[in-house]
């Protein structure tokens, strides 16, 4: 996991903020996405940032990009079930946006069951472009490997 973030903490309200996590974060990472449905499998491993998100002091949500060399591939933008509906989902994926952006990535990609992406920027993309681009990401490994594929869409964000 890379500690250090170029998106600095956001404080988006007097009880809610996103904070670049630490190793002590592990297991509320961990707690948010499992209780988002997501899969947790190299969830904070090296080459990754992540970021929680927090209100009154709680984890609330949290996302994070495998880095790539000029892209990033987004891993789980969790947003817990009694959180929902309020925006916060929104402001995660933006703050993983803009610190790909802060990166230089020329793209950033993810994977999907579902959503809306393209209110995001997001554009539908062959699975075989994402593996090619950044073959190394945790998901990316973790998909070879099991020969499944990661999601039922995968999308892309040119950030050129």
């Amino acid at each position: 996991m890379t500690n250090n973030s170029a998106v600095e903490d956001i404080q988006m309200d007097e009880h809610t903020k996103i904070r670049a996590v630490t190793p002590a974060d592990y297991r509320a990472v961990l707690k948010v996405m499992t209780d988002a449905g997501l899969d947790t499998d190299g969830v904070m491993v090296l080459g990754t940032t992540y970021w929680l998100m927090e209100r009154d002091g709680q984890p609330v949500g949290a996302i994070g990009l495998e880095h790539g060399d000029g892209v990033s591939l987004l891993r789980g933008a969790a947003v817990a079930p009694s959180a929902r509906g309020q925006g916060l989902g929104r402001a995660l994926v933006m703050s993983a946006v803009t610190h790909a952006q802060l990166r230089g990535d020329r793209a950033i990609y993810m994977f999907s069951t579902g959503g809306d992406w393209e209110t995001f920027g997001f554009t539908q993309i062959p699975l075989a472009i994402v593996m090619a681009d950044i073959p190394d990401a945790p998901q990316v490994t973790h998909y070879r490997s099991h020969a499944t594929r990661p999601g039922s869409t995968t999308w892309m964000r040119s950030l050129t």
